[in-house]
């Protein structure tokens, strides 16, 4: 969930995992992206089904060539889902139109320290120098 992305986005590797043809938008539709790119689409999977806590939720999915995440739902999710999120517990709290309500909490597991450990690594596949760091505090080239 990406209360910064004003639409749901699907990676094209994913979609292609699906049984179902997109459909084409009536427009491109252009994604600006945090590192400053831009993505180019027109393609959607309309009323893609999901389940949280056992129901079903349905999505428009864009189609877009990244490759850190298979979904990201954004804030049309969100707001058609009546969400309401509590960054310090790490938790979304959905209210559905029909009175049901449920809630998701986030996987603490998840940390920042994993985000840089993947920052680093397309740094350093991109051919930057890299330096670890051990319990002595002494750098050590990569």
């Amino acid at each position: 969930m990406d209360s910064g992305a004003s639409h749901s986005f699907i990676s094209a590797h994913f979609a292609s995992c699906l049984d179902v043809t997109p459909d084409c938008l009536s427009y491109t539709l252009d994604v600006s992206t945090p590192t400053g790119t831009c993505m180019y689409t027109d393609s959607v999977y309309r009323s893609c089904e999901m389940s949280m806590a056992g129901i079903p939720l349905y999505a428009d999915l864009i189609v877009l060539p990244i490759h850190d995440f298979d979904v990201i739902l954004g804030m049309d999710w969100l707001s058609a889902h009546r969400a309401r999120m509590d960054c310090y517990r790490k938790t979304v709290d959905f209210c559905l139109p029909d009175g049901t309500t449920f809630q998701f909490k986030g996987d603490k597991g998840f940390s920042t320290p994993i985000i840089y450990f993947i920052r680093a690594s397309r740094y350093l596949e991109k051919g930057c120098e890299g330096y670890e760091e051990d319990t002595f505090r002494l750098g050590r080239r990569l």
